[in-house]
């Protein structure tokens, strides 16, 4: 890959706004079985469809809480990253960054795990990108920043904004080393979204798997040779290695403990886990430092032991009517579903358990009705409030409106209009005053008639 691709604004913008929508804010489906068990503070397992809008949450703890992300702040560093290259149209193989003072100020005496740059070295992007995410180098990392944005400050500046595009609300980045800081903190749910939006850079993936990477620096040093420190796709881990996992990240200090964010697929089906704040050991003192990968492998095992992707709702299949006024020889049309909806979901659930709930945007049109136009969607849920998704629900066939039936309905329309019943009202107080007049008239007359016949008697 000698060159990152320029992708268009407009297929960016709509990837931001269909992500901003993403299931991943709804609440999980299932709950762990009792001989399953996740240490870590705060979870996430997510079932992901072809896309983020068919992704649905299997389980979850606690994933809304607050907690430092560690070095899994780099998911957010390597998309903003790819992200700017991309726009900028860079060449990182060509354009490169100059490890400074600097840049070393902001790594000594933290601890931190670098790639031991020297003041001075020059590097290309490709490198510092890389060094970054495969093995969670600072140096290399603090100097990518300052070679994309001109310094660390607007980097997560930068951060930021893209994470509040996205939809990650409760999260706020202060470094792109990692290091704790109050203002520091994200969530499981977030990392799930930060990883999913990553996860749309084919070269994102790509850079993640490499389970080593050799870097060559393009002025002073030499070359290095960094492993990956993901275990858990590396087979010389065996205990921590996990065969399904394609590629992740992992987190860990004081503050934060021992986090990661990982997928697995297998079987064409794939999952994402996100653990925060895992203990060193469990409560027997077991797993020193794996409980994190322990964590993930038990939420991968189960979901490909539990789950099934299933048709739950098929394209075409009656699922509700709709009252048609004005059409001649039907008052009715059938509304069925816009698309086939399927997604994951426990392999013992009997699908007609699944709950339908039609909602209608009319409870009745006229004539004429459209064939494939929407007039309303079904939802579809299980355990009575837990909702897998949502269909649109559209006529299943064109009506054409009677011109007869059409006039008739004006027709009767006019009877009921205000106007026509103030005008039937007058008329009757018209007619009504005129039966008056002719009483009194007529009386008035007999009256005359009477003196006259009076006067000659």
């Amino acid at each position: 890959m000698k060159k990152i691709r320029t992708l268009a604004l407009a297929c960016a913008a709509a990837l931001l706004t269909a992500m901003a929508a993403s299931p991943l804010t709804a609440s999980a489906l299932y709950e762990l079985p009792k001989d399953k068990a996740v240490h870590a503070s705060s979870a996430i397992l997510v079932g992901l469809g072809a896309t983020s809008e068919e992704d649905t949450v299997l389980f979850e703890r606690k994933a809304d809480t607050k907690l430092a992300p560690a070095a899994m702040v780099r998911v957010m560093v390597g998309a903003l990253a790819i992200k700017t290259i991309q726009e900028k149209n860079i060449d990182i193989d060509t354009a490169t960054g100059t490890y400074t003072l600097q840049c070393d100020n902001l790594i000594t005496g933290t601890g931190i795990r670098v790639a031991n740059m020297k003041i001075g070295e020059t590097w290309t992007i490709r490198d510092l990108l890389t060094m970054s995410m495969v093995q969670t180098a600072a140096d290399a990392c603090v100097t990518l920043a300052f070679a994309l944005s001109g310094s660390e400050t607007q980097f997560v500046t930068d951060m930021n904004h893209l994470a509040k595009e996205i939809g990650c609300n409760d999260t706020s980045f202060a470094n792109v080393t990692g290091l704790d800081n109050a203002n520091q903190y994200t969530t499981a749910r977030d990392m799930a979204l930060m990883l999913r939006y990553a996860m749309t850079f084919p070269e994102y993936e790509e850079m993640m798997k490499l389970t080593e990477y050799t870097a060559h620096p393009v002025s002073g040093g030499e070359a290095i040779t960094l492993p990956n420190n993901n275990n858990l796709i590396r087979a010389s881990s065996p205990q921590s290695y996990y065969s399904r996992a394609v590629f992740g990240k992992t987190g860990v200090t004081d503050g934060a403990g021992y986090c990661l964010a990982a997928v697995a697929r297998d079987g064409g089906y794939e999952y994402m886990a996100v653990v925060l704040k895992a203990p060193e050991t469990d409560d027997e003192g077991n797993f020193k430092g794996l409980l994190h990968y322990k964590d993930v492998q038990t939420l991968f095992d189960w979901a490909f032991d539990s789950f099934a992707y299933k048709t739950l709702l098929s394209k075409n299949e009656p699922t509700g009517k709709l009252t048609v006024n004005l059409a001649w020889n039907q008052d009715t049309v059938v509304l069925v579903p816009e698309k086939d909806f399927a997604t994951v979901v426990d392999k013992k659930l009997p699908v007609d358990t699944i709950i339908r709930k039609v909602t209608l945007n009319e409870e009745t049109v006229d004539a004429p009705v459209t064939k494939g136009s929407v007039y309303g969607k079904v939802e579809l849920y299980i355990n009575v409030d837990q909702k897998l998704g949502e269909v649109n629900l559209i006529a299943s066939e064109s009506l054409d409106r009677s011109q007869v039936l059409a006039v008739w309905a004006e027709v009767q329309q006019f009877l009921k209009s205000p106007w026509f019943i103030a005008g039937v009202a007058l008329l009757v107080l018209l007619l009504v005053g005129y039966i008056i007049l002719n009483v009194v008239h007529n009386r008035r007359r007999r009256r005359k008639k009477m003196k006259r016949v009076k006067k000659y008697k």
